[in-house]
């Protein structure tokens, strides 16, 4: 009986690959994992990150004890080791192909940028106006007729204005008002004559995400920032026990992740080119008021690439330019050169969005690669640190954050 001690495989998975290379028939399963399956298809909901793996389908477990070639192999989880049973001739030849096969892994630490730059711009002008022709007043039970026009929605047209002048939307508004008026079916509201509005509106936005992730040659890493954002997925209402008029409405609700999602599984070849297997994912809600439940917004890359190790490659982009035009004007006389402004009103919007995606992968080799890149990350979040001490104020008192401690040298 030979025990034998791993230091970097893993017993299990070791076991698999030694019984399923002997014997084949034993093997339930292949040792090499599937070809990966697409993530964007199917009935995955939006702005959720897929939690299976990036190499497909889990297949069967493969056994982790038999016999080949006259011996016995079994793994020991607990301890990570081989027990073998077999004749010395034998256990030689399973030992050199252990020693072999029991190496350091190489990692991959992977740097990521993505930069998102978003545009918004938008103008709005027009001139409404409303009279009045007889006697319009309800207690008098003259006749009249209201003559005028009405553009915009609640707090951009001139009769929501005269209702409820608090109400009126953002921008330039001018308008001419004589007293009140009695409106049949209305009350008596601001006599408003005439309302002109101008807006102009831009908003611009610089995103700049840079998550890194660390993991071993061959193996899925994922790293998510963002929120657990609450989803409906159904309600129902029953009648309260008792025969009471009250119901005892429920929901029945789903967490989702939206935000920021990276998925990755390198592996090395042996010329130092690695395969980067991706699933990337920027998730953010757009409206949460929506009747029918939230929306969000989704932009996900999924691809295989062949990089160089310390390359940058950049993954994809979206361009995207959006102008539209609005005019809401009265037929025949919003056309009218000159005097047509007074029977229509404008508005103009430019959406602007740009997106690109880098990746820069680090070969980690040995224990010298790792403690190199980790000084290095650790003395920039030492500098980030000192950026975001308070400055001196002559009144409060003065806090100093706490400091992270210098890396000690040689270990």
């Amino acid at each position: 009986i030979h025990v034998v001690y791993l230091k970097n495989a893993n017993a299990t998975m070791l076991a698999r690959t030694l019984l399923g290379v002997a014997a084949p028939e034993q093997a339930a399963t292949p040792a090499t994992p599937p070809a990966f399956q697409s993530q964007l298809t199917g009935s995955r909901p939006v702005g959720t990150a897929p939690a299976r793996p990036l190499t497909g389908t889990p297949a069967a477990p493969t056994p982790v004890s038999g016999q080949i070639a006259g011996a016995q192999i079994q793994a020991d989880a607990a301890t990570n080791t081989l027990i073998i049973i077999a004749p010395e001739p034998v256990y030689r030849n399973l030992r050199a192909v252990i020693d072999q096969l029991d190496q350091r892994r190489a990692q991959v630490f992977i740097e990521s940028l993505i930069i998102e730059v978003t545009s918004d711009q938008a103008a709005e002008f027009g001139i409404q106006w409303q009279g009045g022709l007889g006697n319009l007043a309800s207690t008098s039970g003259g006749t009249g007729a209201l003559v005028g026009t009405n553009f915009g929605g609640a707090g951009q047209n001139i009769l929501g204005v005269a209702q409820n002048p608090a109400t009126i939307g953002q921008g330039l508004a001018i308008g001419v008002a004589r007293g009140q008026i009695t409106l049949p079916g209305v009350g008596v509201v601001t006599n408003l004559q005439l309302l002109a509005r101008a807006l102009e509106t831009m908003s611009k936005a610089n995103i700049l995400s840079t998550p890194n992730i660390l993991t071993l040659d061959n193996e899925e890493a994922r790293i998510v920032v963002g929120q657990n954002v609450p989803f409906i997925t159904g309600q129902f209402i029953s009648p309260a026990s008792g025969g009471a008029a009250t119901v005892n409405p429920f929901q029945t609700v789903e967490r989702r992740d939206v935000g920021l999602t990276l998925r990755v599984r390198p592996q090395i070849s042996e010329s130092g080119t690695i395969k980067l297997v991706i699933y990337q994912e920027v998730s953010s809600v757009q409206d949460t008021n929506n009747a029918a439940g939230i929306i969000t917004n989704m932009r996900a890359i999924e691809t295989n690439v062949l990089v160089d190790d310390g390359a940058i490659v950049v993954l994809g982009g979206l361009v995207q330019d959006t102008l539209t035009n609005t005019t809401d004007k009265v037929p025949v006389l919003g056309d009218l050169p000159l005097i047509g402004q007074l029977f229509r009103f404008e508005t103009r919007r430019q959406q602007k969005t740009n997106l690109m995606v880098f990746l820069r992968p680090y070969i980690v080799r040995d224990e010298s690669d790792a403690r190199s890149l980790a000084v290095d990350r650790y003395d920039s979040m030492r500098r980030l640190e000192s950026i975001t001490a308070p400055a001196p104020h002559p009144v409060l008192p003065e806090m100093q954050p706490a400091v992270a401690p210098p890396p000690e040298a040689g270990k």
